[in-house]
């Protein structure tokens, strides 16, 4: 892959225009190397700069680093989730939950860079942008204005999410770069906040609802608004929030998908609840030999995020707690979550057993509650794993901003400016279509790679009362608890002499395993650790717990904990300290002996998270990298974050 040189972008086709919503999206060729004078020479040349700017927002599987090849995936999920805890991940990412990173976090840098080296290439085009006579261009200075904001627009999504992440830091502009810029100071989390915003807001004035030239994949005024409100947020500007996040719901630009379980669906690109999305293609030679054709526009998230049992890579393993934390009748919890001894329904096939499907627990060593090397919880996002691992490649959208992520934004909003009925009058809506009050008279979409559901079919269906179910939530002292499978045995075959195997074909399981079909049986499991209760206000405790179950797995949880001042409470309450280890079973002698280990192993006072650290605020803020600290003269060590020195 051809790579950004100093001073220069590469030309890159248009993006292709859609014929209707989620049909098509970016579709990048890479060819030559242009100066940025050829820029100036015709409308055409400066779409393929801006078109260089857009090729960043994918991954690039051609890529040396683990970042650029997974970029979407790592950091932003990690980031967003990890130190949370309701996803905890493996290997080298585990200093995340027990939040032990240091400045030298391998994560760390290069995400630092990847931001920059975008922003870097914002500033190059704008620079150039600004010497451009309108008269080139179709429409003139009107032409030239959309340009500019939709580049403004991808450098404040960018340093968006440098500051969420590290705070203040060196704010490049236009016509900057750390070449000809390499001592930039840092601003305050203010300054750099406010800057932030003035790019939304040149970008709001100057797009369109729907996306220029009818391609998807563009910034527009919803996007722009969209991430404005949260900027204005962050400032505690909440008035203005409240503004431009209602301007987007009433837009008619959005609308909630009817069924919560299809918004994740591999190749169903630009949902009508999607304001911001980095779509990819499903190519037809998608797969292990496909590594030099459409080399950055596809994903392949099932190898990465399935099951260790089931050959993927890094399980992103779900806590029991988060399990348990969904009322009755909340349908995210299935939609969201593949749990231990299930099955996972986002497989072409519900049959238990049957080549194609997925239940947890099939084999002697993952027939427990908690396994691997690292000994993580036996249940999985099954938003992303959708795929079986030995066909890793498929599209999809990696939505990040949805509508109800702006509708739940309104609605602190709206409690932070004392308007309490509009604030839970927007968390009932998304509570109405957790439970499935959408779902009555939408289209059932049955077939591979789409979730299985059954579509509720009572329009009356609603949710309970909000304002009064966490009104009691975790408001005296106790512990966590609820239901959990417990191993009971194979499925006998047969002649009912031994266990029944299911031989899965080399086709479909690159390790040929033959698996079992377990037989588990739910049981209450009550946790060994007494939490600490929550004393924030109820409405905080319901914008919380709503976007943990809404957005699992996805963008924007930890780091809206941090802003709105209250991780602190969540871990004390969701996970409260202690250093109780999780067991695992002895896996050796004969088969027989190990399912009787399994059979009679009992998991009452184990069944919970391993927190052992006590909050520290500092970690709210991940630490500069240490070759940003060590590269940039502007820099001193008290730069650094409180708590990183």
């Amino acid at each position: 892959m051809k790579k950004i040189r100093l001073y220069i972008i590469a030309s890159l086709s248009l993006l292709v225009g859609l014929s209707s919503c989620s049909e098509d999206f970016l579709n990048i060729q890479h060819t030559d190397i242009v100066t940025p004078e050829v820029l100036m020479e015709s409308q055409d040349n400066i779409e393929m700069g801006l078109n260089g700017i857009y090729d960043l927002l994918l991954g690039e599987r051609g890529s040396s680093d683990d970042l650029e090849q997974n970029w979407n995936l790592k950091p932003q999920i990690a980031f967003s989730n990890y130190p949370a805890n309701d996803m905890q991940p493996d290997g080298w990412d585990r200093e995340f939950s027990s939040h032990t990173w240091n400045a030298d976090f391998y994560m760390f840098a290069p995400a630092w860079k990847r931001a920059y080296r975008t922003i870097d290439r914002v500033n190059l085009f704008l620079e150039n942008v600004e010497k451009i006579d309108p008269a080139l261009l179709e429409n003139g200075q009107t032409t030239k204005d959309q340009l500019t904001g939709e580049a403004r627009a991808l450098r404040a999504w960018f340093y968006t999410f440098l500051c969420q992440s590290w705070g203040g830091v060196p704010m490049l502009m236009t016509g900057e770069s750390y070449v000809t810029h390499p001592g930039k100071p840092r601003g305050t989390t203010e300054e750099a906040w406010n800057l932030i915003v003035e790019d939304y807001e040149f970008a709001r004035d100057h797009l369109d609802w729907t996306p220029r030239n009818g391609q998807y994949g563009r910034v527009t005024k919803g996007m722009a608004k969209a991430y404005l409100g949260l900027a204005y947020m962050y400032l505690k500007r909440w008035d203005d929030a409240k503004r431009e996040l209602l301007d987007v719901i009433n837009s008619g630009q959005y609308s909630l998908t009817p069924c919560y379980g299809y918004i994740h669906t591999i190749n169903r690109k630009w949902q009508k609840e999607s304001v911001w999305e980095i779509a990819y293609n499903q190519w037809s030679n998608m797969g292990w030999g496909a590594e030099n054709v459409n080399i950055d526009a596809y994903w392949y998230a099932a190898q990465m995020c399935a099951s260790l049992e089931y050959g993927g890579w890094g399980p992103w393993s779900t806590s029991y707690e988060f399990v348990w934390s969904h009322e009755p009748g909340d349908r995210r919890l299935e939609y969201n979550v593949v749990q231990y001894g299930d099955m996972n329904l986002g497989y072409p096939s519900r049959t238990l057993g049957e080549s194609g499907s997925a239940q947890i627990g099939v084999t002697n060593a993952a027939a427990q509650p908690y396994w691997g090397t690292d000994i993580l919880p036996n249940n999985y996002d099954q938003k992303t794993w959708r795929y079986h691992p030995s066909q890793p490649y498929g599209a999809l959208p990696i939505t990040y901003m949805r509508l109800a992520g702006v509708m739940l934004n309104y609605a602190e909003c709206a409690f932070e400016t004392g308007d309490e009925a509009e604030g839970w009058k927007y968390i009932k809506i998304i509570r109405d279509r957790a439970w499935g009050k959408l779902e009555a008279g939408a289209q059932q979409e049955d077939g591979t790679n789409s979730i299985f559901v059954t579509l509720n079919t009572d329009p009356n269906k609603e949710a309970p009362d909000a304002q009064t179910y966490y009104s009691s939530y975790k408001r005296s002292p106790g512990r966590n608890g609820g239901m959990a499978n417990t191993f009971r045995g194979w499925l006998p075959n047969s002649a009912g002499t031994g266990d029944s195997l299911i031989s899965t074909p080399v086709s479909t399981n690159p390790n040929n395993q033959n698996h079992r079909v377990g037989i588990y049986e739910r049981r209450f499991y009550e946790s060994p650790v007494d939490y600490t209760p929550y004393t924030i206000p109820v409405w905080k405790v319901a914008v919380m717990m709503e976007r943990r179950h809404e957005f699992f797995g996805e963008y924007s949880f930890w780091q809206d904990l941090c802003r709105m001042g209250i991780a602190k409470d969540y871990l004390d309450a969701e996970y409260p300290r202690n250093n109780i280890q999780h067991p695992q079973v002895d896996q050796s002698g004969t088969h027989e002996q190990v399912v009787e280990r399994l059979k009679n192993f009992d998991y009452t006072g184990l069944i919970h998270t391993w927190r052992p650290n006590e909050f520290d605020p500092n970690r709210q803020l991940f630490p500069i990298p240490t070759v940003e600290m060590d590269g940039n003269p502007a820099l001193t060590r008290e730069d650094q974050n409180p708590g990183y020195n």
